[in-house]
């Protein structure tokens, strides 16, 4: 397979993003003013809105990390065995087109997901890898929603949880039936005990120890799922 450019890479992995309802106007169509006729655009390549803690509405980088997944699950169009097309962003990648984007207004935060590639530990070691970088090296203090892989260790998803305002970790079908019926690799026992633990943490930040000082603000703006 010939070589992506970042461009192609990000057409790719934002449009395989629109499968993950968690942001609010992820479907649009590209429409543009280049025509001299009309005012405003609204670019095809990622971008989508969420609402903030305090209400308001605001721009996100919407993209997955990658497309290749190690598992099969059968709804999910990016499954190992589906005929589409694969790319993946190194982590560096994200960051820069995350900073890049941010600079030019376009966006105030990103959305991170992901197929899940080698293993689930691997997988969100490099998603929390690009928040850490975006936060510590690049100084970005835009909103950060992170999709969560609930196979990962507790203290990926712990520091997952410092650095991000959101976390999320889809429970993939209604029942465990279904889980097994559709999703068979997926653990709905683990699903839970990972949302239940993201809760704890968050509850536990809010609490001030016995000097009196609040623990690290933990995913301030909670979790969701889907």
């Amino acid at each position: 397979m010939a070589k992506q450019t970042l461009d192609q890479k990000l057409a790719i992995l934002s449009d395989a993003a629109k499968y993950d309802a968690s942001c609010a106007s992820s479907g649009s169509t590209k429409r543009d003013s280049r025509d001299g006729k009309s005012l405003g655009s609204n670019e095809g390549s990622g971008i989508c809105h969420a609402y903030a803690p305090d209400g308001r509405c605001i721009s996100l980088l919407k993209i997955l990390m990658t497309n290749f997944c190690i598992y099969d699950c059968s709804y999910c169009i990016n499954r190992v065995s589906s005929n589409v097309t694969r790319a993946r962003f190194s982590v560096d990648e994200v960051v820069k087109l995350t900073i890049e984007f941010y600079r030019r207004n376009y966006i105030e935060g990103l959305f991170l997901s992901s197929g899940v590639i080698r293993s689930p530990d691997a997988t969100m070691s490099d998603m929390v890898q690009i928040a850490r970088k975006l936060r510590h090296e690049e100084n970005f203090r835009g909103y950060i929603h992170l999709k969560t892989i609930p196979d990962a260790a507790p203290e990926l998803i712990a520091e997952a949880g410092l650095l991000a305002d959101r976390l999320s970790i889809n429970v993939e079908l209604p029942t465990d039936a279904a889980v097994q019926q559709y999703a068979p690799e997926k653990k709905p026992d683990q699903i839970r005990k990972a949302m239940a633990d993201v809760r704890l943490r968050k509850d536990a930040g809010k609490e001030k120890s016995y000097t009196g000082k609040r623990s690290p603000r933990f995913a301030p703006a909670g979790q969701s799922t889907k």
